[in-house]
């Protein structure tokens, strides 16, 4: 059934509260790290009420949950719009590449909070089950990718997790030193990737 119009206006509301909500934790969690972050600080970044923010999120926990599946969701955005727009295996990679790169880079107050929390077997549980998913969409590109004749055939899954290994590597790193830019990490990492994966440049059948 249509939703009324107080309906309609009380989800604007709880998804605009909610936003509020996860921008404040985000600069507070990369500002004070988790274990030092309280729920009052983040309703006081946020303007709100400690009552209010319980309305929303149960604990602080939750609200990091929430906080990482948004930013994954905002990444997973970028990927699909960028590998849509790519010809070849090679370009859809390296979007994948570096947009995961240049996100996390732009977040690194965040990243370390996530790199810091992630030593705890639940952390590092959630963490596998989150990095899973750009595993599988790694599999599907990379199978898409052999069906054209742009690759050969190999333990794709073995693949994924290796370039998602680096990529995490890469973002280890530069919480203790500054690396290069975004864009050339992404073109090197790409670049050994494709050497890796055995990508045929000269393939006629690439992806439209």
């Amino acid at each position: 059934m249509p939703k009324t119009a107080e309906d309609r206006k009380r989800q604007i509301v709880t998804e605009f509260r909610r936003s509020e909500i996860l921008d404040a934790a985000s600069k507070v969690f990369g500002t004070k790290g988790f274990d030092e972050s309280r729920v009052d600080d983040i309703a006081a970044q946020a303007g709100l009420a400690k009552a209010t923010v319980y309305v929303y999120f149960r604990s602080k926990d939750e609200i990091y949950e929430a906080v990482m599946e948004r930013a994954l969701a905002e990444i997973y955005a970028r990927t699909g719009e960028a590998v849509a727009s790519a010809a070849s295996f090679a370009e859809k990679l390296g979007a994948f590449i570096a947009i995961r790169l240049t996100y996390w880079r732009e977040k690194q107050d965040l990243y370390r909070v996530i790199s810091s929390i992630n030593r705890e077997m639940k952390n590092r549980k959630r963490s596998l089950k989150w990095q899973r998913l750009a595993v599988d969409y790694l599999i599907a590109m990379f199978t898409t990718a052999a069906e054209r004749a742009e690759i050969p055939k190999q333990d794709f899954e073995a693949a994924a997790w290796a370039i998602m290994d680096m990529i995490r590597g890469i973002h280890e790193r530069r919480i203790i030193q500054h690396g290069p830019h975004p864009e050339e990490e992404a073109r090197q990492l790409t670049a050994f990737c494709l050497k890796a994966l055995g990508y045929n440049a000269t393939s006629k059948t690439k992806t439209k």
